[in-house]
């Protein structure tokens, strides 16, 4: 048997780093697109592919099948499609007017290319293919393996920007585990309230794309990804005001240094408490939340009323 209250803390947490790592992946997305991040990171991809070879990789992007892909055809697109690629790639090598299916056209092409390592790629995919058809799929398999150490290099990035946004947010929003964890076990009103909203949320679906999970509507800011109700009740969890107020009252430069190494004390193993929870992301903690929401659900109270939005929001048996 085990103790609601507890489980609803344990509910409240998950909520609460939930709504941090939703502000982080969506801040982490903004950043993302505004850095062209995963077009530079399929470029880098797009170079090893092709062996260094600048001027075939430039003929690549201003051809229409994937300049049309890109906001500028000097551009690299964000995504390419392995057909696109494989078509556009083997039409350049075949030289102008010659078919896709002209194999002889196809070899000579391989012959004129100056990188080697390139070269001998194409003639061991030309090798190995019974014909032009075969050879189309061979190409469009060779990109999509380098496409998944693409993905696995943006990944690596993303989560490495992931830490150091949920660092910031924790710092920026006061977001101490420990004094979370104390205001939900100690105040009964603000667990209800958060277990209500912790309700609504893990009611909402979650989308993950091929690098991380997001929230299916990314906002235009990372807080307008959050309710209102769920914007007040990250204001009564965290915040500096009281911290503030001691730095304020310090006079003389030895009690400031005095006041923050308190701060610090006081916040410093549920700062990193926090955002090494929050870098866990927000596909996690949204999983997590359904778990204990299943759990309370299924061992409510005996005095406890069913909540009636919950049970309209189960699944069907169909």
């Amino acid at each position: 048997m085990f103790s609601m209250p507890i489980l609803d803390v344990a509910i409240g947490l998950s909520f609460f780093f939930l709504l941090l790592g939703l502000i982080c992946s969506t801040a982490n997305e903004m950043i993302a697109a505004k850095l062209k991040t995963r077009a530079k990171f399929l470029d880098q991809g797009i170079d090893r592919l092709l062996g260094g070879d600048s001027q075939l990789k430039s003929q690549l992007y201003q051809h229409p099948l994937i300049g049309a892909l890109a906001s500028d055809v000097q551009d690299c697109p964000s995504y390419i499609p392995a057909e696109k690629f494989a078509t556009a790639l083997l039409d350049i090598v075949s030289g102008k007017d010659k078919a896709l299916t002209d194999v002889e056209a196809l070899r000579e092409g391989v012959k004129n290319i100056g990188t080697p390592a390139l070269q001998t790629s194409l003639k061991a995919l030309m090798d190995s293919s019974a014909d032009a058809a075969a050879l189309k799929k061979n190409v469009e398999e060779w990109f999509n393996d380098t496409m998944d150490r693409v993905s696995g290099w943006y990944k690596r990035n993303a989560q490495r920007n992931a830490f150091l946004l949920a660092c910031a947010i924790t710092l920026a929003l006061n977001a101490d585990t420990i004094n979370v964890a104390q205001v939900l076990w100690t105040n009964s009103s603000v667990r209800a309230a958060v277990v209500d909203e912790a309700r609504l949320r893990a009611a909402t679906k979650y989308r993950n794309d091929a690098t991380a999970g997001t929230p299916a509507n990314v906002a235009s800011s990372p807080l307008q990804g959050l309710s209102t109700g769920e914007q007040e009740l990250l204001g009564q969890l965290t915040g500096w005001d009281p911290d503030w107020k001691n730095l304020r009252a310090a006079h003389g430069l030895a009690a400031w240094l005095a006041a923050l190494g308190l701060i610090v004390y006081n916040h410093g193993i549920g700062w990193i408490l926090t955002a090494l929870a929050v870098s866990l992301g927000a596909p996690f903690w949204f999983d997590t939340l359904n778990q204990f929401m299943n759990i309370r659900s299924a061992g409510r109270a005996p005095d406890e009323p069913r909540d009636k939005s919950s049970s309209a929001q189960q699944p069907s048996n169909a």
